[in-house]
């Protein structure tokens, strides 16, 4: 009743969902195709210019892979793993693929990936001086350790989510021990840094030749970078602020309760009342016996309104995990993503006393990161 659709993760490597949006693959082709046809040699571009675009765009795409395999061993060394890699990221390790655990891991996690494109970029360079530089391959090999070396210095630049960005913020959690004030910080940091590859991604623009091409993908990357940024950035500050608040901090342990006689006419207000709420608890006798909300009644004739009852119409607490009131909000949010129903109970002295979903355990959240910033507003009113 309370399910949401999750997505799709076709491919995987080492037990790892690779993601990638057919809009960002169709742009990353179309700009590959270009850029291959305006930086190839003439021999290349009349004769092998289909077979060098896929050389290189393969090659590109097996260099993002292994930036970011390079980052779950490490992370496998420490006991965690990546959740997904995401090419969408040109390399950069958000929150969403790599939740951060303690600022020596997340160093070392976050420079295995520029390591391994820095030894990558040499390999490949030494293959493109040993193959000579007019042929299919040397050109190859040439492209692709540029490419190798520019992800390298690109990912080391201290911006979130890029790894220089995560290292800074390691240090900063370091120094400070709060990883919500250090991923605030970076990210300050980070919008600088990325005025920056703007501008100079528009300068470089108005050159021609191999400078506009790089600033197209620069650009393209910045964008592509900042969609992730935003994403791992919210996620972080979520579960970080749900691991300070428990249940019973929140107010989730009083959820409204509804009897479960009533029609779904005479208890309608009340359950449109609690949309912003979760579900409402349906007792009969004073025990909880099910869960009801609007999804339920949508599925009931109008007609039949009057007659039927909230009872009838109730969910089953079979299979619903159930949390005590001492539970973190965190905690309680990752047994409701993977529960069957995306919904959790809270049990108090063996008693049903609250059911939340996913949408009301991020308003808690986030009314939990707001009351510093209300409480500084307010003193600075006074």
């Amino acid at each position: 009743m309370f399910s949401r659709r999750r997505p799709i993760h076709p491919i995987a490597l080492r037990g790892i969902p690779v993601r990638a949006s057919p809009g960002w693959i169709t742009i990353v082709v179309a700009l590959t195709i270009i850029s291959a046809d305006l930086l190839a040699p003439d021999g290349l571009r009349q004769l092998r210019h289909v077979g060098f675009t896929a050389a290189i765009v393969a090659g590109a795409i097996m260099s993002l892979i292994i930036h970011e395999l390079a980052h779950d061993a490490v992370a496998r060394r420490r006991g965690m793993h990546l959740r997904a890699i995401i090419l969408s990221s040109f390399g950069a390790l958000t929150d969403d693929a790599y939740r951060p655990e303690n600022p020596a891991n997340e160093v070392r996690v976050a420079a295995a990936g520029p390591a391994a494109s820095g030894i990558l970029a040499i390999v490949l360079g030494a293959c493109s001086w040993i193959v000579p530089g007019s042929t299919f391959a040397g050109e190859a090999f040439r492209t692709l350790a540029l490419i190798n070396t520019s992800l390298a210095i690109l990912t080391l630049l201290p911006a979130y989510p890029l790894d220089g960005g995560r290292i800074l913020r390691a240090f900063l959690w370091y120094v400070s021990g709060d990883l919500i004030l250090a991923t605030r910080a970076v990210g300050l940091y980070g919008r600088a840094i990325g005025f920056g590859i703007v501008l100079a991604g528009l300068l470089m623009l108005a050159l021609n030749g191999t400078w506009s091409v790089a600033a197209v993908w620069l650009l393209f990357a910045y964008w592509s970078i900042s969609q992730a940024a935003r994403e791992g950035f919210t996620r972080t500050l979520i579960r970080e602020g749900g691991r300070q608040v428990t249940a019973d901090e929140a107010g989730l342990t009083a959820s409204r309760r509804i009897a479960a006689d009533r029609t779904i006419d005479a208890a309608l207000d009340e359950i449109l009342q609690s949309t912003t709420s979760g579900p409402l608890l349906v007792q009969r006798d004073g025990d909880v016996i099910g869960l009801v909300s609007l999804a339920e009644i949508q599925r009931i004739p109008r007609a039949t309104w009057d007659v039927v009852t909230v009872g009838e119409i109730a969910s089953s607490l079979d299979d619903i995990p159930r949390v005590g009131q001492d539970t973190s909000l965190v905690d309680i949010l990752d047994l409701v993503d993977a529960s069957t129903g995306h919904v959790a109970l809270l049990v108090v002295g063996g008693r049903i006393v609250g059911a939340v979903t996913r949408q009301l355990i991020y308003e808690r959240i986030r009314e939990h990161l707001r009351a510093p910033r209300d409480d500084h507003m307010r003193r600075n009113s006074r």
